[in-house]
């Protein structure tokens, strides 16, 4: 005679365990999981990245370790070792076509340029032109002082209606603890009116910024990596750097060669360079100048053609 007993499947230790149980610990797996969901969701929220727009710049790879994009509203640090003062540029300038194209055609750039003992010389609007950066809507915020130019962000990035800001530290030697109080203020201030900042120099021990990146010149991209449907036949040249994403708000870091088309206002990445790609060390941009400046005193002028000497070197490209 043979027993049943209903309700077990003799059949394997798992069917030990009562149907009523696994749906329980199933339901409490998906509660856990939705708790630490919406814990992710409210420290996100709390951070201020969900409602942080991102700019894509192009790249996949890029874009993935940005977690969707260069943030607008926030203040991103782009630092060069000496000699590169140059490529630091020529990939500001690549990163500020890019948030230009989202924002209103007539909002001004505020540059707060170096001082020109640094060396690495004056904005020329001819060289900034030939990138796709219209002079006419730079205002320069001149004052040969990083410090000066540092305790002016705050003020600069709380005006609504800018484009962008771009503020050149120099060799500022300033504590780790002087650029977090600086990130939280600016960060604020950025957060407040919209506007995206730029700060660029030397690498320092600071943290607290949005994004922060390191730039290098790498060897110019060769036509074959370069050429596509999208880029015409007469495109002059392509700048090309080796860029470094150490950090990013919500993101992860990223290496790899860029090349950007100005004439397309497009970023590309190229494949990673061998030991005969090995970086420049020169800076080398647009034509060089380094004319004087007006005292120490912090002053506002717009950026006209005919009034600005040039960063660079006569004859040579970034990268």
């Amino acid at each position: 005679m043979t027993h049943v007993e209903s309700g077990i499947n003799p059949v394997g230790p798992e069917a030990m365990i009562p149907d009523i149980y696994k749906q329980n610990q199933h339901d409490e797996d998906v509660s856990r999981h939705g708790c630490f969901d919406r814990l992710r969701r409210d420290v996100a929220a709390l951070d201020g990245r969900m409602a942080t727009a991102r700019l894509p710049l192009g790249v996949e790879s890029l874009d993935s370790a940005l977690a969707g994009g260069l943030a607008l509203g926030r203040v991103h640090m782009l630092c060069g070792r000496p000699g590169h003062d140059g490529a630091l540029t020529g990939f500001a300038v690549a990163l500020l076509r890019r948030i230009l194209a989202q924002t209103d055609e007539a909002a001004p750039i505020v540059w707060c340029p170096a001082a020109a003992a640094g060396g690495s010389g004056m904005l020329y609007a001819a060289g900034l032109a030939a990138l796709g950066l219209d002079p006419g809507r730079l205002l320069i915020v001149d004052s040969p002082s990083p410090g000066v130019r540092l305790a002016a962000l705050e003020d600069i990035l709380r005006t609504e209606g800018l484009a962008a800001v771009i503020v050149e530290y120099d060799r500022v030697s300033q504590s780790s603890d002087y650029w977090m109080r600086l990130a939280r203020r600016a960060q604020l201030a950025a957060e407040a009116s919209g506007v995206t900042g730029l700060l660029l120099g030397w690498p320092v021990a600071a943290s607290g910024f949005d994004s922060l990146w390191h730039i290098a010149p790498a060897c110019a991209a060769s036509p074959s990596e370069t050429q596509s449907q999208h880029t015409p036949r007469h495109a002059p040249w392509h700048l090309c750097w080796q860029v470094e994403l150490r950090h990013a708000r919500g993101g992860r870091p990223w290496e790899s060669r860029l090349s950007w088309n100005a004439h397309a206002n497009r970023l590309c990445e190229l494949p990673r360079a061998t030991a005969a790609d090995a970086p420049l060390d020169a800076p080398a941009m647009l034509p060089f100048a380094r004319p004087g400046r007006n005292g120490p005193r912090l002053q506002l002028r717009e950026l006209r053609p005919s009034k600005v000497a040039a960063r660079g070197t006569a004859g040579q490209l970034a990268g």
